[in-house]
C-alpha cells in the first residue's frame, strides 16, 4: 500500500513537472511573439519545430523559405534559431553583423568532436581565436600561401591522375569520393606535416576515409539534447556516444602525428610547415599560448575540412580535361543524399575514365 503511494505520489510530480514547464514555455513563447521575430512555421510544445524538420532538414529549409522568405525564425526546443537562406542574408549575418554573432553556442559537436570547442571553427572570439586565424590565414589559407604550395596541388593532382589512368587501364571503375579523399588529404599532409598522409591505397587510408566520413555525418546531426539541454544527460539519440567513440579513435591518430613530426623536426630546419609554425607560437609575443589541445583541435579541422571551396575549380577542370567519364555497365546515377556538415551521397559515385589526352600526360 505505501509503495503505491509513492508510486502514484511520483507521477503526480513528474506530470506536474511537465505542465508547469509547458506552461513556462507557451508564457515564454507568447513574450517573444510580442518582439519583432522574423516569420516562421509554428512548433510543438517543448520540442518546437525539431519534428518538423525531418532527416533532410536542409530540404526542409528550402521549402520553408519559399513560404516564409530569407529570413526565418524556428523554436527549436528552448532556443531561438534565425535561420539565413540567401547570399545576402547569411552575408549580413556573418560579414556585417560578424561580431554580433561571432561566438558559437555550446553543441556536443564542438565538446566531443573539437576537444570542448578548441579549434577555430567553435572557439569564442578573443585573442586565442585571433592567433589562430591569423596562422591559418598566413601560412595555409592566405592568397599568399596558396601560391607557395602550388607545387603540392600540382603533384598530388599527378599522383591521383596517374591512379585514375591505371584503373582505366584495368578496366576498373574510380570511386570518385575516395580518389578526392586520398588526394585532398595527401595535399593537407604535405603542407601541414610535410609529408603524404597515405602513400598508397590500403587498409589506413580506408579507415580515415571512413572516419572523415562519419564526422561529417555525426557533427551535422541535430542532437535533441543540444536544443533541450534538460535532457542532454539521457543522450536520447546515441549520438554523444558516437561521437566520443570517434573523437577517441581521432586522437590516437593526431597524436601519433605531433609525436612523429616533433621526432623529425631537425630534417626541416630553414623550411618549417605549417606544424611547425603552430608549435613555435605556443607562447608567442602577445604572451597568448597555444596547447598541444588547441593544435590537436586545429589540426582535425584541417585534416577533415580541407581547402575544397579554394581547390574545387582547379580540381574540377583538371579531371574534366584529363578524361571522359560514364558511369559502368548496368550502374544507374544516384543522387540520394546523407545529411551533415557536408552532403555525402548514400552510394559514393563509381565511374569509368577513359583517358583523352596522351599516355605520357599520365606517367611520373
Amino acid at each position: 500500500m505505501a509503495l503505491n503511494i509513492i508510486l502514484l505520489w511520483e507521477l503526480t510530480m513528474a506530470v506536474l513537472f511537465f505542465f508547469i514547464n509547458y506552461l513556462f514555455t507557451r508564457c515564454l513563447i507568447r513574450k517573444l511573439s510580442t518582439r519583432r521575430l522574423p516569420p516562421g512555421p509554428r512548433g510543438w510544445p517543448i520540442i518546437g519545430a525539431i519534428p518538423v524538420l525531418g532527416a533532410m532538414p536542409h530540404a526542409t529549409l528550402a521549402k520553408m523559405a519559399k513560404k516564409y522568405g530569407p529570413v526565418m525564425y524556428l523554436k527549436m526546443g528552448t532556443c531561438n534559431m534565425v535561420v539565413a537562406s540567401t547570399p545576402d542574408a547569411a552575408r549580413a549575418f556573418l560579414k556585417t553583423l560578424d561580431l554580433n554573432f561571432s561566438n558559437r553556442p555550446p553543441n556536443a559537436g564542438a565538446t566531443h568532436l573539437a576537444y570542448n570547442a578548441q579549434d577555430m571553427v567553435f572557439a569564442d572570439y578573443g585573442p586565442r581565436w585571433k592567433l589562430l586565424r591569423k596562422l591559418s590565414n598566413l601560412h595555409m589559407l592566405g592568397g599568399k600561401a596558396l601560391e607557395d604550395w602550388a607545387h603540392v596541388r600540382v603533384t598530388e593532382l599527378g599522383h591521383m591522375l596517374r591512379a585514375m589512368g591505371e584503373a582505366s587501364r584495368k578496366g576498373e571503375p574510380v570511386v570518385v569520393p575516395e580518389m578526392l579523399t586520398y588526394a585532398m588529404a595527401n595535399m593537407i599532409g604535405q603542407i601541414i606535416l610535410s609529408r603524404r598522409v597515405f602513400v598508397t591505397k590500403g587498409s589506413e587510408s580506408n579507415e580515415f576515409k571512413d572516419m572523415v566520413v562519419e564526422l561529417m555525418t555525426s557533427a551535422g546531426l541535430f542532437n535533441v539534447g543540444d536544443f533541450i539541454p534538460s535532457v542532454a544527460w539521457m543522450d536520447l539519440q546515441g549520438i554523444e556516444r558516437g561521437m566520443k567513440k570517434l573523437h577517441r579513435r581521432f586522437d590516437v591518430l593526431l597524436t601519433k602525428m605531433l609525436e612523429d613530426h616533433m621526432a623529425t623536426a631537425h630534417e626541416r630546419k630553414g623550411k618549417p610547415d605549417f606544424l611547425d609554425v603552430l608549435m613555435a607560437n605556443q607562447e608567442n609575443l602577445d604572451g597568448e599560448k597555444l596547447s598541444f589541445t588547441n593544435i590537436k583541435a586545429l589540426l582535425l579541422v584541417c585534416l577533415t575540412l580541407p581547402m575544397g571551396i579554394v581547390l574545387v575549380q582547379y580540381i574540377l577542370g583538371t579531371l574534366v580535361h584529363s578524361f571522359d567519364w560514364k558511369l559502368p555497365k548496368d550502374v544507374e546515377l544516384n543522387m540520394d543524399e546523407v545529411f551533415g556538415l557536408a552532403l555525402q551521397k548514400a552510394v559514393p559515385l563509381s565511374a569509368m575514365v577513359h583517358p583523352r589526352l596522351e599516355p605520357n600526360a599520365y606517367l611520373a
